[in-house]
């Protein structure tokens, strides 16, 4: 609204006001200020020249020598002082009253104490406040609203802090006294919404237009839907923060989607307390009463239903379910998100979304999958956005859609994209191996790999934690391995950033005692596997049970065994002979010639993003007797004294 013009505001803050308190509350309306009744009027008669005046040279007198700042100016010529100004301050100082604020509790010495050489420019502007600080508000509840007449921004206007002494927090900054009296224009809002007898024409109004921003949504029009929500929720009304957190949540942003916790309320059991409970999990929290809600007997069955919705998503093995077409699309999704087809599973999430059912007219958007340890990492904000532009629950779209764009092309991942950069430390793997096996599903490869039961789904950067993953007193751990199928191969992949319980270090490749697990894997079938580390790689392909062809390189070392096809030539794909290139150049040739001549790919998504089930699987290295471990010693100790 700018620093002029303060009449309209507060004539329709005054209006606005009294005409909620006499919804609200008749008594206390009937005990109001008769005169402010009357005249429809909160602020007093303006302040005259001669009293502005004098506040300015009571200023000079303190030795504060910037002018007054404009907005306060204006809003004294408009009015001298303001009653109601937000919920804990009754009355603002008209210009007789305004005065120093002298510190009275010692702020700036407990400031202070926190205050380093290193500071920011804010915090030291906020130690000296204290006492310089002008005293706006007269009458409040344990509420300071502070003038600074050392925090002027390049307007002319000064900052003004509001302290609430019983909040035991820092005080609050606004750039200007205009920017804080809007402030509590919205705060007269906020404050009452919660009310339901809490109403005036700017309530009306607004849940109206909250009400059309709710269909609009539904309809895919989400922008606009948005700014509705946020200018309601601004003033405080509670239909639009809750239709809009459920959006926010879609869109990557975030926190509380505000609904009472009951369990018979499906919105709150099936979308709300899973999020909930997935964000207290990620955070360690140890206090499970903060999700399981309040220990009382009448919520003692909540409590408990609540507390197996936490335990699923502890144990990831949660399924979020939606009514009707759409919740037969999602068991179809999981399915495939599963065993890593995670694009595949966005397109048939995507193709559902306009039979999707709402549980009540609140409910604007499928949220709670974000919660499915399997559908969650595949909802990215972008697709929360394409999901939210898509008509649902029996709207269309305000103008119809093209159908004849061209579907997308889908473009394999290959095998090369291994060897990218990733910005998350965990997944920089410093080694990997891989085994892909062609025309068998991968519970039949767990079969014939594992060597245990399939555990439930992890991301890569969880499989630290899982209680299986640790290794045990004596003995190397297990090898762990993610189990998944896409374009018609099987795959366990394992990545190489677990070291070896006994020596601490990664298990080092060694080609006498390799288990050649692709070999035994490829009855009635192929196999391929793949072993890299800084300075090697390891391929080797099978059929039927048996080593068709294989090749190692390792540093400046080559083997080669059986009839290698041309493309795959180590001479072509690793040409120096010293060894592999170091800046992976080799390794990704190699990886792209792999992925070229078998048809064959591993999904970057779900190995990086998404979730996959893990398997305890059988060594790749066979162990060495003691006598040749001992003699593997000697021999390197030798050598190195040779040299």
């Amino acid at each position: 609204m700018g620093n002029s013009g303060w009449g309209p505001l507060l004539k329709r803050w005054s209006e606005e006001w009294l005409e909620a308190r006499a919804a609200e509350d008749p008594d206390v309306f009937e005990d109001l200020d008769e005169a402010v009744v009357r005249d429809r009027w909160l602020g007093f008669e303006p302040a005259g020249a001669e009293a502005i005046a004098a506040l300015e040279e009571r200023i000079r007198g303190l030795g504060i020598e910037v002018p007054l700042p404009p907005s306060l100016r204006g809003f004294l010529q408009t009015t001298n002082g303001w009653r109601h100004a937000g919920g804990s301050v009754y009355l603002l100082a008209g210009a007789e009253d305004i005065g120093p604020y002298g510190d009275p509790l010692g702020q700036q010495a407990v400031y202070e104490e926190y205050l380093d050489e290193d500071a920011p420019d804010d915090q030291v502007l906020l130690v000296g406040m204290w006492g310089r600080a002008l005293q706006l508000s007269l009458d409040s509840d344990m509420t300071d609203v502070l003038l600074d007449p050392g925090d002027v921004g390049a307007d002319g206007e000064w900052a003004v802090y509001v302290h609430r002494g019983w909040s035991g927090e820092r005080p609050g900054r606004y750039t200007s006294f205009r920017a804080f009296m809007e402030d509590m224009y919205q705060e007269f809002y906020r404050l009452g919404g919660d009310h339901s007898g809490f109403e005036n024409t700017v309530t009306r109004d607004l849940d109206s237009r909250v009400e059309e921003a709710r269909l609009a949504c539904l309809r895919g029009e989400l922008d606009d839907a948005l700014d509705v929500f946020h200018e309601a929720g601004e003033l405080g009304r509670p239909r639009a923060g809750l239709l809009a957190a459920q959006l926010r949540t879609l869109l990557g942003d975030g926190g509380w989607v505000p609904v009472d916790p009951r369990m018979d309320d499906p919105l709150y059991a099936g979308e709300v307390l899973p999020l909930k409970a997935l964000h207290h999990v990620r955070e360690g929290g140890q206090r499970d009463d903060l999700v399981l809600g309040p220990a009382t007997e009448d919520h003692a069955t909540d409590r408990e239903r609540a507390g197996a919705v936490l335990a699923r998503i502890r144990e990831r093995t949660y399924e979020y379910a939606s009514p009707g077409p759409f919740g037969r699309a999602v068991v179809e999704a999981r399915e495939l998100a599963r065993w890593g087809d995670t694009d595949g599973a966005w397109r048939v999430l995507a193709a559902a979304v306009p039979r999707w059912e709402p549980y009540r007219d609140d409910h604007v958007a499928p949220f709670g999958l974000l919660a499915d340890p399997l559908l969650g990492p595949v909802v990215t904000p972008e697709r929360g956005r394409e999901l939210l532009t898509t008509p649902r629950a029996g709207q269309t779209a305000a103008a119809p859609a093209d159908r004849n764009e061209p579907k997308p092309v889908v473009v394999p991942d290959g095998l090369g994209w291994l060897t990218q950069w990733h910005p998350r430390a965990e997944l920089r793997r410093d080694a990997y191996r891989f085994v892909l096996v062609e025309d068998i599903r991968p519970e039949e490869l767990a079969e014939r790999f594992g060597t245990g039961p399939l555990e439930p789904v992890a991301a890569e950067s969880e499989l630290r934690n899982l209680p299986f993953a640790r290794p045990q007193r004596q003995g190397p751990r297990t090898p762990l391995a993610r189990i998944g199928a896409l374009d018609g191969w099987s795959f366990a992949f394992e990545s190489g950033l677990w070291p070896d319980a006994e020596s601490g270090r990664l298990p080092a490749f060694a080609p006498d005692r390799l288990t050649h697990p692709g070999t035994a894997l490829s009855h009635g079938t192929r196999a391929l596997t793949v072993w890299w580390e800084p300075g090697l790689f390891h391929f080797a392909c099978a059929e039927d049970g048996e080593q068709r062809y294989a090749f190692t390189v390792h540093e400046n070392e080559r083997r080669e065994t059986g009839a290698i096809p041309a493309a795959l030539s180590p001479a072509l794909l690793f040409p120096d002979p010293a060894g592999p290139a170091a800046d992976l150049s080799d390794e990704r040739r190699a990886l792209d010639a792999t992925a070229a001549t078998f048809d064959v790919s591993l999904p970057r998504f779900a190995l990086n993003t998404g979730r996959l089930p893990v398997l305890p699987t059988r060594p790749w290295l066979r162990s060495r007797p003691p006598e040749a471990a001992k003699a593997g010693a000697r021999l390197t100790f030798t050598r190195r004294r040779a040299r």
